[in-house]
């Protein structure tokens, strides 16, 4: 019952909503936990960025505190979940954007990434062969 409240009431409480996405793990009940509008962000870089599960690293990602030192760190994490998270992420340093647009794993993140530069994205283009 705590799940489907979770998922589904417009107003739960944080910590309900991090019970069902530790409960439900990878599935797509987590993600809608995950992604509703009152999952906590605050806190969440210092609590899981070195957590053994890269699913909770990966919410390291949504901590409006967490640093650009730190993003690059996740970037670079062996869970590719985590890595893409941090791919697409504008805090993400300039020169690890430019390098993840070329690891297969991170590069559609990477091309997702707000901050990547206008040039840079015109360059990703014509690489790919898309007429301007």
């Amino acid at each position: 019952m705590e799940n489907l409240l979770g998922i589904h009431h417009p107003d739960p409480p944080e910590e309900v909503l991090m019970r069902v996405f530790a409960r439900l793990g990878g599935t797509f009940s987590a993600w809608m936990a995950e992604t509703h509008p009152r999952f906590p962000r605050e806190g969440l870089a210092a609590r899981f960025a070195d957590h053994p599960d890269g699913n909770y690293r990966r919410l390291a990602v949504r901590d409006p505190s967490a640093t650009p030192a730190l993003i690059e760190r996740l970037s670079r994490d062996s869970a590719v979940w985590t890595g893409q998270a941090a791919a697409r992420d504008p805090r993400l340093p300039l020169p690890r954007l430019l390098e993840a647009l070329h690891v297969c794993e991170l590069a559609s993140s990477a091309g997702a990434n707000p901050a990547l530069p206008e040039a840079e994205m015109a360059a990703v283009l014509d690489r790919a062969g898309v007429p301007g």
